[in-house]
């Protein structure tokens, strides 16, 4: 049955608006005290199954290991790009500086033509949101980043920006998918500039600390019935060892990630980002 684009639209839209009916931090206001948020979004685009579960898992983890309010953790599961924008707009109203955020993003990720010439290999990287033809490039989730008031911000994306994408689960561990979509465009179209895969610094602009599942030129992956492997992984580690920092933690996760995944078409060598104050 073919489905009317008009109804098709209507559609999305009531999903997207069931989505944001209930406001995350709804009741809350400014304060002088201390408090710790959490947003954490997944979109189930393209092959992905288990990105929402994702985001649901690692809010709920963070949640329980520095005791956040439940009034206080946002989970948005197949995020579209406006319901992110007005989360963001909510948390740099709400936001003070004393404060620390979590961020958390799960899910495909592409890349397009830069259109205002910081990235070296001409290309912007992009989160893929629902549905799957709408996305939010590096550049305006830096933005939106780096209003928020506190510089204690931790963010983290199961995804990675690629200059090559590539799709398939040859060679993978346990089959894992991928969590990427192809190129949006032929790399022999000469009409569009050759990525040359060095390592864009965009990000690096990004506030706080950033933990991301794989380098920039490496894919990221997803266990069939684990979700993300970084996601999967970290969060085992975290219930594992309660005392332990995150940077504990995170180094943790990136050696057995590396580990299980070299020599492989899977290869993901998470990263750790900050950037200074």
């Amino acid at each position: 049955m073919i489905i009317p684009l008009y109804l098709l639209l209507f559609l999305v839209f009531f999903h997207s608006a069931n989505a944001i009916a209930q406001p995350c931090w709804a009741d809350l206001k400014a304060s002088s005290a201390p408090r710790t948020f959490i947003l954490a979004m997944g979109a189930n685009t393209g092959n992905l199954k288990k990105a929402n579960d994702d985001a649901q898992s690692f809010a709920d983890a963070i949640q329980k290991r520095f005791q956040v309010p439940s009034s206080q953790k946002c989970v948005r599961t197949d995020v579209t790009s406006w319901g992110i924008l007005l989360d963001f707009k909510k948390l740099q109203h709400l936001v003070q500086v004393q404060d620390t955020v979590f961020l958390y993003f799960s899910g495909h990720g592409t890349t397009k033509p830069d259109d205002n010439h910081d990235e070296q290999d001409c290309l912007d990287e992009v989160f893929v949101t629902y549905p799957s033809v709408s996305s939010i490039t590096d550049d305006k989730f830096v933005k939106w980043v780096n209003k928020i008031k506190t510089h204690q911000i931790i963010t983290f994306l199961d995804t990675c920006f690629a200059s090559g994408m590539l799709r398939g689960d040859k060679g993978c561990p346990k089959r894992a998918k991928s969590k990427w979509f192809k190129r949006p465009f032929s790399q022999n179209d000469d009409s569009l500039p050759k990525p040359d895969c060095r390592v864009h610094r965009q990000l690096k602009q990004l506030k706080g600390i950033l933990y991301a599942a794989a380098k920039e030129e490496q894919n990221a992956w997803e266990y069939p019935n684990k979700g993300g492997i970084f996601t999967y992984t970290f969060l085992e580690y975290l219930k594992a060892a309660p005392h332990a920092d995150l940077d504990d933690i995170f180094r943790m996760t990136q050696k057995e990630v590396k580990e299980n995944t070299k020599n492989t078409a899977c290869q993901q060598h998470p990263q750790r980002w900050v950037t200074q104050k």
